[in-house]
């Protein structure tokens, strides 16, 4: 008994809340980027059936920003607004009814594409407003929590490191 308290003594003496500073770590890489909405009102049609009837529509677009690293080990999320009773931003893949929008993304840009889910031919899409958010792959391992296809929760990380002055 006596070398139980012994014990819980000596490890109780030993413990601090303070310590010496430890050296400066790495500099880390946190340029998350979360662009300004863009919209999309040109589309190319594929399998056009009429000048407003095919089997899908894209459009393609060149973004320096989506780096071989990002490609390979970060993140790149599009959002859709929609504006219909105040719904707000939804990432994609987003299935309306039987036309979803999709997206990919590789160095150097990405692809939006509009197209249904059994094989039907859809509609123009019109004009439709996007956002996309390219997390490097470090900003990804710093937030492991992170719900990324989230919009509220991906623009709070975004939001904190820029409060902090890890992005612009």
């Amino acid at each position: 008994m006596l070398s139980i308290l012994a014990a819980g003594t000596l490890l109780i003496a030993g413990c601090t809340k303070t310590g010496p500073q430890g050296p400066q770590g790495p500099t880390g890489n946190a340029n998350v980027i979360g662009e300004n909405p863009f919209t999309v009102s040109s589309w190319t049609a594929v399998g056009a059936v009429s000048s407003n009837t095919a089997t899908s529509y894209y459009a393609t677009f060149t973004d320096a920003n989506i780096t071989s690293d990002v490609a390979a080990y970060g993140l790149v999320e599009i959002y859709k607004l929609y504006t219909i009773n105040g719904s707000g931003w939804t990432n994609l893949p987003d299935i309306d009814g039987v036309t979803t929008t999709v997206y990919n993304f590789g160095t150097g840009g990405f692809t939006i594409s509009v197209l249904t889910t059994d094989g039907s031919l859809t509609t123009y899409p019109d004009s439709v407003e996007f956002r996309a958010v390219i997390i490097p792959s470090s900003v990804r391992q710093a937030n492991p929590h992170t719900n990324w296809k989230n919009y509220a929760e991906t623009m709070a990380v975004l939001n904190k490191a820029r409060a902090q002055g890890m992005i612009k």
